[in-house]
């Protein structure tokens, strides 16, 4: 085992780890059951590190039953409808209560995203100079409550890089160990000349 090397390669893959949790940060992660006739709102404050030259691109992902085949037959899905909106639109939207009759502003919400019916799996990139996102999964099914998974994860472009510097240093690190420690050998037989 060659001690500096083993020393380099740990120091390669902490650093790594290091930059990829400053990279990569899950701003929300929930999983809730939505009641009949209902819908559920996560709140989700976005704040960017400020590391130099740092691109960040936000996802939204949200996963709940899709539609699936049993015994020969497809067994529809558990549909929701997903809005992201701003807190100015949101504050309407709740004023309305999801609805574009009633009063004249009612008409005026505008979602940043806005996905009906959706079933399985969705992902979406959003954009970062939001400060808070506003999610709203609504359940409309009357007769049936909903398992329901959502996740924003804010990614920089740094998340490659840090891969790549953790598995340079795992690398390093296994050569570290793998490598026999050189001796010096003293030439007995030089001396023995001598003498």
């Amino acid at each position: 085992m060659n001690k500096q090397i083993v020393a380099i390669g740990l120091i390669l893959a902490l650093g790594g780890a290091y930059l990829f949790s400053l990279s990569s940060v899950t701003v929300l992660s929930e999983f809730d059951i939505i009641p009949k006739r209902s819908f559920i709102t996560y709140y989700s404050n976005v704040t960017t590190l400020p590391l130099p030259l740092v691109n960040y691109r936000m996802e939204l992902t949200n996963s709940n039953q899709g539609p699936e085949f049993i015994n020969g037959e497809e067994v529809p899905g558990h549909p929701i409808d997903l809005y992201v909106f701003d807190d100015e639109n949101y504050d309407l939207f709740k004023r309305c209560g999801g609805s574009r009759e009633g009063a004249d502003f009612c008409e005026e919400w505008e979602p940043i995203i806005s996905k009906m019916e959706l079933t399985g799996i969705y992902r979406r990139s959003l954009d970062t100079e939001i400060d808070r996102l506003t999610i709203v999964v609504w359940n409309h099914n009357p007769e049936k409550t909903v398992d329901n998974s959502i996740s924003v994860k804010l990614e920089s472009n740094y998340s490659g890089v840090a891969n790549i510097i953790v598995i340079v240093g795992l690398l390093v690190f296994y050569i570290g160990l793998s490598r026999k420690e050189e001796k010096l050998k003293k030439n007995i037989n030089g001396k023995n000349k001598k003498e």
